[in-house]
């Protein structure tokens, strides 16, 4: 079982607070201040009718594509698996998928796009390969193999 502090700790020292990207022009934006407070799971953050799919994610971010005109996902920590998941609540399919094996992870995935997307101090060619590296468990079947094919 994931300890939602701790989750909430690592996030709160190893990540900005709030970040963006531009991909083809058009902006990624990141906020993790929910991660300055302790963590709440989904049902208790979005405040709406109780689910019983979201009991187990803490949210500890979000992010925004192409300011509000784009997905609007939640980022948790699944409080049983540690997996890193997204909730997108304006999904037709799957509202919960994944981006990371565990909360490490997430942040060595995160700081790697960071490098290439708003500080350009890495070429993007090998990124995707570089990525699947950091978590070749879950890159495969994360959100973030679909980011990589927009600079490809």
């Amino acid at each position: 079982m994931t300890d939602p502090e701790s989750i909430r700790l690592q996030v709160a020292t190893r990540l900005p607070v709030r970040v963006q990207w531009l991909i083809e022009q058009t902006p990624l934006d990141f906020d993790f201040s929910p991660s300055q407070a302790p963590l709440l799971n989904a049902n208790d953050f979005l405040g709406g009718p109780p689910d019983q799919r979201w009991t187990a994610l803490h949210i500890f971010g979000e992010q925004d594509y192409a300011e509000g005109g784009g997905a609007t996902p939640f980022l948790g920590v699944h409080a049983e698996s540690g997996e890193i998941l997204g909730l997108d609540l304006d999904r037709d399919e799957s509202q919960i998928f994944l981006l990371n094996s565990n909360i490490d992870l997430f942040i060595k995935t995160f700081l790697e796009l960071d490098e290439v997307l708003r500080l350009s101090r890495s070429p993007q060619v090998q990124i995707r390969e570089r990525l699947k590296k950091i978590d070749p468990g879950a890159f495969e079947r994360s959100e973030w193999l679909g980011l990589c094919s927009l600079f490809q």
